[in-house]
């Protein structure tokens, strides 16, 4: 999941305005799939209400970090949901789908809300906050490691909440989501669509991989 925003400082790599390329296809939607109802009887409160979406958000099969991704829902996208639940750092909304499966998507970070509460929706703040629960980190694949990338060594100062992933794909799965103002080093950038990737050097020869533009957009500082 992923809130942006941020700007390149002047003078920022080069990265911002990469070689230009014959585009690569964009990521593959990933397959619309029924739900599993994760977490719908347990500690949530009743609510409707309507979320617009304040920057891309992944939509997900459950209310985790590393449940699947339904689909990741653009910009100002409107969202009707039915209830809400605080799990950690994260308040999750439920909304209702087809054959009374449902999507969950993150409204706040630490407090943070990603989007707007319509008028006469509530806030959903008053969750009680549960224990976290402990996650694992995915075993990574080093995905285009080789592929179309540019060398280039640069620092990125994260502009919103982005998320690490183990490839250069938006259906990779998520080493972790790293928060605002995340300082990261890295050796390459690839442009895949609509993204351009950047990718980190991590340990034992692996790498982790974020966003850094969407639509020419930068989704943070470049130093």
């Amino acid at each position: 999941m992923v809130k942006h925003g941020g700007t390149f400082k002047e003078g920022s790599a080069s990265v911002s305005k990469p070689a230009e390329t014959k585009p690569a296809n964009k990521p593959a939607q990933p397959a619309e799939k029924p739900s599993t109802s994760t977490n719908v009887n347990s500690d949530w409160t009743k609510q409707n209400g309507v979320f617009v979406t304040g920057g891309a958000i992944n939509l997900r099969t459950g209310a985790s970090t590393n449940s699947k991704v339904i689909a990741m829902l653009p910009t100002n996208t409107e969202v009707k949901y039915d209830a809400y639940r605080t799990e950690g750092q994260y308040t999750w909304l439920r909304q209702p789908r087809a054959n009374g499966q449902y999507g969950y998507l993150v409204g706040r970070n630490n407090g943070q809300a990603w989007g707007t509460f319509k008028e006469g929706s509530a806030k959903a703040t008053n969750a009680v906050a549960n224990k976290p629960v402990q996650q694992t980190t995915p075993k990574q694949v080093n995905t285009n490691n080789n592929a179309s990338w540019t060398k280039q060594n640069g620092t990125f100062i994260t502009g919103g909440a982005i998320n690490l992933r183990t490839g250069a794909s938006t259906t990779s799965p998520i080493i972790e989501t790293l928060p605002i103002n995340t300082v990261i080093k890295y050796d390459a950038y690839y442009r895949s669509g609509n993204y351009v990737w950047l990718r980190q050097p991590r340990a034992n020869g692996q790498y982790g991989y974020l966003v850094g533009r969407l639509n020419n957009q930068a989704w943070g500082t470049y130093r």
